[in-house]
């Protein structure tokens, strides 16, 4: 059986932690250099989430 993973995005946003030239994003204990946090989209999709506007 298969989780399913749901998120609104202003959640995923929160994680998102300014580093000067952009920010360090944190998903599932994961860590991601991002320059805008449009890039959090794809990284949640591609871990398996769908994400709530």
């Amino acid at each position: 059986m298969e989780t399913i993973k749901t998120a609104s995005f202003e959640s995923l946003i929160e994680l998102a932690v300014p580093d000067g030239d952009g920010y360090i994003f944190t998903l599932d204990g994961e860590s991601f250099r991002i320059k805008d946090t449009l890039e959090i989209t794809g990284i949640a999709s591609k871990k398996g989430y769908i994400i709530i506007y």
